[in-house]
């Protein structure tokens, strides 16, 4: 059953990349909270468990996974517009409306 739930956690969440070279991208803006991983599975790996606090976070729809922090997954309520590369980060989003961007033609007369 634990492979189960980790396997599901992984697909609630999806890794956030630069569209040129599949780099994996990190939030700059601030997070709605800096938290601690989730206890509820001690071997899954880490980024699951952040995966997990962030899911059971009221309203928590991205987060950032960072391995060097002692708080490793920044929180964030809304969707961060601000994205670079960074070796030991990585930016995680539940995939829905709220990344849809909408292409509307405007039509010159």
């Amino acid at each position: 059953m634990m492979l189960a739930e980790n396997e599901a956690q992984l697909q609630a969440m999806k890794l956030m990349t630069r569209y040129s070279d599949a780099a994996a991208l990190c939030a700059l803006d601030d997070p709605t909270l800096n938290a601690e991983m989730s206890s509820e599975i001690p071997g899954a790996p880490e980024v699951v468990r952040c995966a997990m606090t962030c899911t059971s976070y009221g309203g928590c729809k991205h987060f950032n996974y960072v391995s060097t922090e002692s708080k490793p997954c920044q929180l964030y309520n809304y969707r961060p517009t601000d994205f670079d590369v960074s070796p030991n980060c990585q930016h995680y989003y539940q995939p829905g409306q709220q990344n849809t961007c909408y292409y509307i033609p405007i039509i010159l007369q």
